[in-house]
């Protein structure tokens, strides 16, 4: 089946209106009926059920942000208690990482800090020294995203487009590396590193008219550029990548997607608002997925790019396993494409597009469900709402739902039948995987901007988020649950509710 949604570098980029993504999509839309998908087998980059650590921010090269058979279950999430806290002296969005039994987590101080899992007690801290103030929150920022931890090497980015390689043990600096010299060039993804290379993402600050966003590898023993590929050419502006990569080692391909143009610049455009395969190897193109469809006349400017980070992961469609990228768009669509050609498979319509997009957090997949966040706040005059929603990985049908009184713009983490959520809200969430039900909440006293690592028994977060908005509860802390912890939290109720949301 043609696609006209996807630019194969092998055939002529379909020439399509831009307005044919940007109105409202039936629920869902499906390519293939795929209604009666049974279980899906693992994906052969899937996390294995024993992990322990949470070394990147998706917690593995496929980016699925869950922690397989964990200790965490939906049997005892209820005696999550809070072990400890550390202030970071300022907000943090992204998710802590865990290596080691210490967990490595970046501030908008742009220091980063290793903290002992079982108690919080600080091993060490590495000051990076960025300060770049952002003109729309009017706030300093430092370390934005995850750090990645790789043998004896701590990796992470920070607010000047600067690498940096830290000792694990001591916070010793090995290297740093600034990976882009354009003005206002700065680190919103978090690194992920496979077989010696460290691969990133660049965006601006603030999405400055002129900057050309791009995806980097570097050697991760030296800090040398291996290659760099731009996401839009020298003419035009736009497509920072926010997100984090997703690495298919089968294909030897990197998948990302990219934010908007920052001026309506006439075609070719390149590929803002698109997911792009790369090749692991050169950077070179291999497929490329624009949403809105590329071909219009002027770059597409609208605020619906990807944040999202990619999930990777196995469906069976029409009979037969086909290996799949899912990643939620701002427009509120949640996109399934084939991992070899980029085609569409299918798309589910979340939640509306808005002033903090429709999904800007990060899915989690396993088994045959995705746990998606959304945000349903189309109106900026209007009440802001958040949703967590389970889809079908075969088909995107929305298999439940769950209603949040604050944005759900931060990455969602599956432990085992569970999924762990905490957001704008303050409320740190327990979802049962299968029905919705919510089974566990405690309020943690701040908004959470950032994600959810799960190591073994642990859930660690960070409750740190600045003032944006009227909504935020603003915090700088960085917190540990466990099982049966020593400060047991006081849920609302546990469990809460008597079924399946809807």
């Amino acid at each position: 089946m043609t696609n006209p949604y996807v630019s194969a570098r092998l055939s002529r980029r379909a020439l399509l209106t831009t307005a044919a993504l940007t109105t409202m999509l039936p629920a869902t839309t499906i390519a293939q009926d795929a209604s009666s998908a049974p279980p899906l087998s693992a994906s052969p980059n899937s996390a294995p059920t024993d992990l322990v650590d949470w070394p990147f921010y998706g917690a593995d090269l496929a980016g699925t942000r869950t922690a397989g058979e964990s200790a965490i279950s939906a049997d005892n999430v209820a005696t999550l208690g809070q072990a400890w806290s550390v202030d970071v002296g300022g907000a943090v969005s992204g998710t802590p990482v865990v290596a080691g039994g210490i967990v490595y987590v970046g501030s908008y101080t742009g220091t980063l800090y290793a903290l002992d899992l079982a108690t919080g007690t600080t091993r060490w801290t590495y000051d990076t020294g960025a300060a770049v103030r952002e003109p729309n929150l009017d706030v300093d920022l430092g370390i934005l995203g995850s750090a990645a931890v790789v043998d004896v090497t701590v990796f992470v980015g920070d607010a000047t487009a600067t690498v940096h390689a830290v000792d694990v043990a001591s916070g010793d600096l090995r290297w740093k590396t600034k990976i882009d010299d354009q003005a206002a060039a700065c680190i919103w993804s978090s690194p992920i590193v496979s077989s010696g290379v460290v691969y990133v993402g660049v965006a601006s600050v603030a999405k400055e008219t002129g900057f050309r966003g791009n995806v980097v590898a570097l050697d991760a023993a030296t800090g040398e550029q291996r290659w760099k590929t731009y996401c839009v050419p020298a003419e035009s502006d736009g497509g920072g990548v926010f997100a984090v990569p997703a690495l298919d080692l089968d294909r030897g391909l990197l998948i990302v997607g990219t934010q908007n143009a920052y001026s309506p610049n006439p075609a070719p455009y390149g590929n803002p608002i698109s997911v792009l395969a790369l090749d692991l190897a050169t950077g070179r193109e291999h497929w490329v997925f624009n949403a809105p469809p590329g071909g219009g006349p002027t770059a597409p400017t609208e605020d619906v790019g990807f944040s999202a980070s990619p999930n990777l992961f196995t469906a069976r469609i029409f009979g037969q396993q086909r290996d799949l990228v899912g990643v939620g768009q701002k427009s509120g669509l949640f996109w399934a494409l084939d991992r070899d050609t980029g085609e569409f498979v299918w798309r589910t319509q979340v939640s509306p597009a808005g002033p903090l997009g429709g999904m800007e957090g990060t899915s989690a997949v396993t088994g045959t469900r995705i746990a998606v966040p959304a945000t349903n706040w189309s109106d900026p005059a209007g009440p802001a709402a958040g949703l967590v929603s389970a889809l079908d990985t075969g088909t995107g049908r929305i298999l439940w739902s769950a209603e949040q009184t604050a944005p759900a713009a931060s990455p969602i983490t599956i432990s085992d039948d569970v999924a762990l959520q905490a957001g704008i809200d303050g409320i740190f969430h327990a979802y049962a995987l299968q029905s919705g039900q919510e089974l566990w909440r405690t309020d943690l006293g701040a908004s959470v901007s950032g994600g959810i690592a799960v190591a073994g028994g642990t859930a660690v977060l960070a409750a740190a988020t600045p003032p944006f908005a009227p909504f935020v509860r603003p915090g700088r802390s960085i917190l540990a649950f466990t099982l049966g912890g020593s400060s047991p939290a006081a849920p609302t109720a546990s469990p809460i509710g008597d079924g399946t949301n809807t």
